[in-house]
């Protein structure tokens, strides 16, 4: 007979098989599928949990299963168009103290409600991210703080989008941001700042076909 040891390795190689085959789905657009698999994932993980408690295991417990789990759930929610689903498993996960991912996963969840047009909430999670995610993630961090400026674009807040694309800008310039920040000058008739981006937008450009002709 197997030992329990034995049984709960092979329940956690089932679980993994799950997850796989359901990230798998989800490349193949098959969202419905996808999203069984995800869900069947989380029913086998929670019994063999259970298995590793109820045989004294339970040190065995791995929180690395249960958090791809929790996040492959979550993102087949998502792709399947379940926001309220999506956002209550994510928060399952940032709310547990051994996670130390939660600042991408807020980003994630400040995604869902962008795409939902509940800016005031994405920009609050855009936020909570920014503070739990390092300085060294500079790219990240661009990214998040391009979000909250398109949020307040899309808000009509020019002048905190504003904020958000000068605070990109000052750190490394870019032309998306550029044209965002052009933009938002634009509907605030700021017409000097306008030219002094638009030289900043061209020394980019020419920078950049500087870079290419070497």
């Amino acid at each position: 007979d197997n030992s329990p040891e034995d049984m709960c390795r092979e329940m956690e190689k089932e679980v993994n098989v799950l997850i796989e085959e359901s990230a798998q789905l989800n490349l193949e657009r098959r969202f419905g599928e996808s999203l069984e698999k995800a869900k069947e994932a989380g029913k086998r993980e929670r019994k063999l949990c259970a298995k590793r408690e109820e045989t004294g295991l339970a040190d065995q417990i791995n929180i690395d299963l249960t958090y791809s789990v929790f996040f492959n759930l979550a993102n087949q929610y998502h792709a399947n168009g379940l926001y309220v689903e999506a956002l209550k498993t994510y928060s399952e996960i940032v709310k547990n103290k051994q996670y130390h991912q939660s600042g991408r996963l807020r980003v994630n969840m400040g995604n869902i409600y962008f795409e939902q047009k509940k800016f005031p909430n994405a920009i609050k999670l855009y936020r909570m991210a920014l503070d739990q995610i390092p300085n060294t993630g500079k790219d990240i961090r661009a990214k998040i703080i391009r979000n909250i400026g398109v949020a307040f674009v899309r808000l009509g807040q020019f002048q905190d989008a504003i904020a958000s694309f000068e605070q990109i800008m000052d750190a490394s310039a870019d032309v998306q941001t550029g044209f965002n920040l052009l933009l938002c000058y634009y509907a605030l008739g700021e017409a000097e700042k306008m030219r002094k981006i638009f030289n900043k937008l061209l020394a980019i450009r020419a920078h950049g076909l500087d870079v290419d002709d070497e």
